[in-house]
């Protein structure tokens, strides 16, 4: 579900029925106000409001959005900081920005107007490096804890000289060569605390082109294998156009569009560090590093029912599905696969999820074709299961991907609400290196060409028993990079084909639950990763007070994201956080570091919450009416 703190309205009637939605205007009651972190953008670029995807996944949640237009120095003066995305600006917009910063705001340009460079500590150059590469500096304090891996950065990056801030990474033409260029930059302004930092490219278009591929593919058939699939988005050698790569293959371990995020994750609160601590929520329930979201095909073969049973004598007993103790999949089936109504009923009642599996014989499909095919066999299904939820995930048979967008939007049209359809394949491109194409373990919305939001989840399928990968090498691997010490936390997605429930299919599933329950990976389905992802949204954090030692928060938790866990620094200045309560009760909460960040993290339930932080050392005695129960 779309953020309630947004209203979106139709781009135009060309894309009624396509389900492509932009932020338009803000609701001036709505919890937004209360927000320390706003977003502010530009209907002339729909890009600028991917920044609030980027921080819902990020865990910042009520986060504002405001369209330049309304943006006034009362609007900015409330919050600790403000990202800018990429938009022009009229000489007094630009005067009002600098004006705030100048009296102590916080401030992150995407790929600024030239006229914030005195203020961004930069001087412009010339030119600038189209698809390069962003080196962190990771001895700088916000970006302490991160691999120095370099990362891949689609599109422009303009080119500036250093001239009064502190460069953070820095723009590569080619990776790993000598740069004098900027990529990420922060300053220090005036004297009453004012920050102001630069990324000297759009953060919001790199990530959303990392995940979808290049734009300018799009509808191309690139590894001659029809039809049109997700991967030609990726694919560089094709016949008679050969390019690189859109990901870069010694990255093709690395989940590149999530580290960048995280990037501007850490960025914010450090920035906003002098102002409040910020609390964000974790990626998963119960504190999980990683869930492997198993999923399978079934083409009408009927290996529905002896798969799903294979996973419940593999579930611990007296599991409970709700809380991803049991082993739990999706079957993507036709509409005549011999599975009887009574058979989806039992096992939906279990936690197991049937959905459609498309047919559309391996052709490549116009718009309207799509529209047809796909609420013509949404009927079919609905007539033959009506007794279990309408489908609201979706794998394509042959996993079609004709264009850029139609296929994610004709699915959110049709309540279609996650997507399975962006597939690490084939073989002769996967080369048995575990990856992850798109550059990311985090379910987030789909955009079109221009940014504007698709109410649909992009959930790319990195394990395939048909792309020539090894098992259990592949899931393990991709598994401990999950929960080991790369920490690259998120869903693990496998489609495991549920055509038979013998032989070697039956061999790899075996091999992929084993893999992760050895590691304590929950195993879930796809309506449960897609129930978690909008539900956790929906819990907000709201009406923050901070007197420099507590910091008070309301909080609603939604239905369905029971296990959320909230983090928020254990560090403020010279203080540590000494104990944490919610409506007065004492709260347990354990700490943990992630990207270089401690924090302090706790169960999120509704209430008032309060973070009670005390001057260091000695922290063993709580503050005056709130008990100490850390772990």
């Amino acid at each position: 579900m779309v953020d309630r703190t947004f209203v979106y309205l139709l781009l135009g009637a060309a894309f009624l029925n396509l389900g492509i939605v932009a932020v338009t205007r803000v609701d001036d009651s709505v919890a937004w106000q209360r927000n320390p972190v706003l977003v502010v953008g530009a209907s002339s670029n729909p890009f600028t409001a991917y920044y609030s995807e980027i921080l819902r996944a990020e865990g910042f949640n009520g986060a504002g959005y405001a369209d330049l237009d309304q943006v006034d120095a009362a609007a900015l003066a409330t919050r600790d900081v403000v990202l800018l995305g990429e938009t022009p600006l009229t000489p007094a917009q630009a005067d009002l920005f600098i004006e705030w910063v100048s009296r102590g705001g916080r401030l992150i340009a995407m790929r600024p107007d030239k006229q914030l460079a005195g203020l961004l500590g930069l001087k412009p150059a010339t030119g600038a490096i189209q698809e390069g590469y962003l080196e962190p500096d990771v001895q700088q304090p916000a970006l302490r804890g991160f691999p120095p891996d370099t990362l891949q950065i689609h599109g422009a990056a303009d080119l500036y000289q250093v001239n009064g801030a502190v460069q953070m990474a820095a723009v590569q033409e080619v990776d790993g060569a000598p740069s004098v260029y900027p990529a990420l930059t922060l300053r220090a302004v005036g004297s009453k605390g004012g920050m102001a930092a630069a990324f000297t490219f759009d953060l919001a278009r790199s990530i959303v082109y990392t995940r979808q591929g290049n734009p300018d593919w799009a509808g191309a058939e690139r590894d001659g294998l029809k039809p049109i699939r997700s991967n030609d988005l990726f694919f560089g050698a094709k016949e008679g156009d050969r390019q690189r790569d859109w990901v870069d293959r010694s990255k093709i371990g690395i989940p590149q569009a999530d580290e960048m995020q995280r990037l501007l994750a850490n960025l914010i609160l450090h920035m906003s560090a002098g102002r409040k601590p910020l609390p964000r929520l974790w990626y998963l329930p119960h504190g999980k590093k990683a869930a492997l979201v198993l999923t399978g095909d079934d083409h009408a073969n009927g290996g529905t029912a002896g798969r799903f049973d294979s996973h419940i004598e593999k579930s611990p007993a007296g599991c409970r599905a709700g809380q991803w103790e049991c082993v739990r999949s999706t079957s993507y089936i036709y509409a005549d696969t011999p599975f009887t109504a009574e058979q989806a009923r039992y096992y939906d009642r279990l936690g197991f999820e049937v959905a459609l599996h498309l047919p559309l014989d391996c052709q490549d499909f116009t718009p309207f074709a799509l529209r047809g095919q796909l609420a013509a066999q949404l009927r079919s299904f609905a007539r033959k299961y009506n007794s279990i939820p309408p489908p609201a995930t979706l794998r394509t048979d042959c996993v079609v991907f004709s264009d850029w967008i139609t296929h994610p939007a004709v699915e959110a049209a049709n309540g279609i609400r996650l997507d399975t359809n962006y597939y690490f394949w084939p073989s002769s491109w996967v080369k048995d290196q575990p990856g992850y194409m798109t550059g990311s373990l985090l379910p987030m919305r789909f955009a079109g060409t221009d940014g504007s939001v698709v109410n649909n989840y992009q959930a790319a399928t990195q394990i395939t028993d048909e792309s020539g990968q090894s098992f259990p090498y592949t899931p393990d691997t991709l598994l401990d990079w999950a929960v080991g010490p790369k920490g690259y936390a998120g869903f693990v997605v496998a489609n495991i084909h549920t055509d038979f429930a013998q032989g070697v299919l039956q061999v790899i599933s075996d091999s992929v639950v084993a893999s992760a329950q050895q590691r304590g990976v929950p195993i879930i389905s796809a309506r449960q990763m897609l129930r978690w992802t909008e539900a956790r949204e929906r819990t907000q954090f709201t009406d923050y007070t901070w007197n420099g030692s507590t910091l008070g928060f309301q909080v609603a938790l939604a239905p369905g994201a029971e296990g959320a866990e909230a983090m928020i620094p254990r560090e403020s200045g010279e203080r540590l956080v000494a104990s944490v309560t919610v409506d007065g009760s004492p709260v347990r909460f354990r700490e943990e570091s992630f990207r270089g960040i401690t924090y302090v993290i706790f169960p999120v339930r509704t209430g008032e919450c309060k973070v009670f932080y005390r001057a260091a050392p000695g922290r063993e005695a709580a503050l005056p009416g709130a008990a100490s129960l850390s772990e």
